[in-house]
Formats: C-alpha cells, structure tokens, sequence
C-alpha cells in the first residue's frame, strides 16, 4: 500500500510539471497592450487600399473628404473612430508571415493612419474577418506578426469616397414650414398653413390651397414626410449643380418656413436615375427611382395632375 501511495503521488507531481511545462510553452509570447487613443486627440484619418487613398479631416465640429472638402457622413465616422480610439488586440494568431492567407498582403489589406496634426497617433493594416464574425485579423506598424483585434470592423474601412459622403439633401422639421408651391407641367399649386381652434380651445394647423380648399391629408403628410430627411443615392461629377439649374426643370418644390428651401427635378441627364438639385447642397445629385417617383406622385395627386393623366387615357 505504501509503495502504491508513493508512485501515485509520483504520478501526480509528474503529470503537474508536465502541465505547467506545457502551458508556459503555450503563453510563451506577450501581446501588445491595448491601444486607447482620448476622443479629442483625432483630427486626421487615411485610409489606403491598393493605390487608392481616402483622406478624411476635421474642420470645426465636422469632418470632410478629400481636398475637395466633401461633407462627411457622421455616423461612418464614428464608426472609424470609434474601431481607431479603442483598438484591442486579442491573440497572436501567426508569426509566419502568412499575409494572403489573412489577406494582409498589399493588394487586398487596408491600411489605416490616424493623425493629430502633423503626429501619427496609430498605423496598423486590416485583413479579413475571423470565421467567428466576431474578430478581425491586423497587423501593427512595424511588426510582422499577424493579431487578432476584437469586433468584425473591416467594413467600416472598406469604403468608396462616395460611401463615406454626406447623402443628406434636405433637412427640415415638418412642422415648421409654413408654405409650400409646387410647379410641375406648367401646372401651380401653392399651399399654406392655417391655423383656428377646436372644440376645446386647443389650436388646429391645417393646410389649405389658396382658393380655401384643403388637400389630401394623407399624401400632404407623405409628401413633407419624404422631404424633411432627404438623402440622394449619390452625386453627379458630369453635371454641375450651376449648369443644371440653368435648364427648366421637369418639377419644383418651394418649401417655406424661415428660409427658402428648393427643390428641383430634371428629366433626361440619365435613363435609370433621376437628376436633382437642392438649395441645401452645392452639388448636383441623383435620387433612388423609387423615392423619386413617390414624391412626384404626391406632387401630381396634390396639384391634380393625376387627374388629368386620367381624363387623358
């Protein structure tokens, strides 16, 4: 019995080396700490992939693309700073230079660079996402080793200038505008508020045309609905929002509240999209077709051009 005592505990104390021994081997490498960057420090970004480059920078309380000084989409923004302030690298994944097969290799990587003026704050390359979906592969400047960082993150940087632009066209609360006048195949209808008081004292806004008539209440309310957040599917380079508007467009929507807000539509620039400008941006743009044709559809039952369509077929 004693001699059973001895080589089990023998055992175990060699089974215990064995394990210790193994997992030391196994932690034998130190990860880089975590890299947290204050919220104000960020005042440059590019991102590179392939033999493009996209430069993004603040100027006042916004950001803008380009030397050209695009308007930045705010919500991609946050999300790049968000992934740049608080990267968290999680494992070591290969020491082997195995770019391809994480696609860190320079034709399929995304180079990242964070600046606060002249002063990079961070670079570090973007691969592939994990299997998981819930990591993504990187490398740090100067280090070949291949990490793993927390959050799938990669599509917030793989982004066409275009992507990361400003959509937004018209921007408006829908109670504040007062008047509206709508043109469209030589057709004019103008539209005001009018306020009185109902049963109980309370006050009542209503819309009316000018001969005292009041329009669908429903398409009124879809109308200024579909205006107030407008965004375009994207801008058009060969058109110029100065040339464009020199032509007569197809429709126009004048909205007023403390400011004049236009709307134009123009027919014939591009068979799939249609052409737009508006006095709340300095580029001309194309909206979706689908968004396009709702707002003309309520622009045609309102001023009674869907009627004449009608007595025409």
């Amino acid at each position: 019995m004693k001699k059973e005592y001895v080589i089990l505990a023998v055992l175990i104390l060699a089974l215990s080396a064995y394990l210790a021994f193994k997992k030391d081997n196994q932690s034998n490498y130190a990860l880089p700490e975590s890299i947290i960057i204050d919220s104000g420090k960020i005042d440059r970004i590019m991102i590179s992939k392939g033999d493009k480059t996209i430069e993004l920078s603040q100027k006042d309380d916004t950001w803008v693309l380009t030397d050209k000084e695009f308007s930045a989409d705010m919500p991609s923004v946050n999300n790049l700073l968000d992934v740049i302030r608080d990267l968290k690298i999680t494992d070591l994944i290969s020491e082997n230079k195995d770019f391809i097969r994480y696609e860190l290799d320079d034709g399929n990587s995304i180079e990242v660079k964070a600046f606060k003026g002249s002063g990079a704050l961070i670079e570090f390359k973007i691969g592939k996402i994990a299997p998981s979906f819930n990591h993504t592969f990187v490398m740090l400047a100067n280090d070949t080793h291949i990490y793993q960082a927390n959050k799938s993150f990669r599509e917030f940087f793989d982004k066409s200038i275009d992507d990361l632009r400003d959509k937004k066209v018209l921007s408006f609360k829908e109670d504040s505008i007062k008047k509206l006048i709508l043109e469209k195949d030589g057709t004019s209808k103008t539209l005001k508020t009018s306020e009185s008081k109902d049963d109980k004292g309370k006050p009542l806004v209503s819309w009316k045309f000018e001969d005292g008539s009041s329009p669908d209440k429903e398409t009124m309310n879809n109308l200024l609905s579909s205006l107030s957040f407008l965004k375009c599917e994207g801008f058009s380079d060969s058109f110029p929002k100065t040339d464009l508007e020199k032509e007569v467009p197809s429709c126009k929507i004048t909205l007023e509240n403390d400011t004049l807000i236009v709307l134009h539509f123009f027919d014939g620039k591009n068979e799939d999209k249609i052409m737009a400008t508006s006095s709340m941006s300095p580029y001309s743009f194309f909206l979706e077709s689908f968004k396009a044709k709702d707002i003309l559809s309520y622009v045609d039952k309102l001023a009674g051009l869907e009627r004449k369509e009608e007595n025409k077929e």
